[in-house]
């Protein structure tokens, strides 16, 4: 039990990174007009409020619940297997929908920029600085 409730913390604390990650590098291209009900503005507000979704998601049932329970604020009986095994599969699930998300990302960079960006990194275009580690 206790390698599910690890598994459950450190998947949910790369996703949750991840995530980040994806709202740093999306956050330019919302584009919230809900006056004008046009398909990028319904979009955007998609994008936006899935993603806060999965953000109180992941904060709540896979980071601090675990943490309110091992500090015995909650109940003993959360940490169930099928719930871990659940909370663990979301979290990669969360994963790779953020790594679908920085690689699009990626791939929407101009060509001859891509070589000082990385899938990790690319949130951070165009501001300028020094890329060392590329894959």
């Amino acid at each position: 039990m206790t390698i599910l409730i690890w598994a459950n913390v450190v998947t949910a604390i790369i996703a949750f990174l991840l995530m980040g990650l994806v709202t740093i590098g999306f956050a330019p291209h919302l584009r919230l007009r809900l006056k004008d009900h046009d398909a990028n503005s319904l979009m955007s507000a998609f994008v936006a409020l899935t993603s806060s979704l999965v953000w109180v998601r992941l904060l709540w049932w896979s980071l601090l619940r675990p943490l309110a329970g091992a500090w015995e604020w909650l109940p003993p009986g959360i940490f169930t297997l099928s719930g871990q095994a659940i909370n663990t599969g979301f979290n990669l699930w969360a994963i790779a929908a953020a790594l679908a998300a920085l690689g699009a990302l990626y791939r929407s960079l101009p060509l001859p920029e891509r070589d000082h960006y990385n899938w990790l990194t690319v949130p951070f275009y165009p501001r300028r600085f020094s890329i060392v580690w590329r894959w």
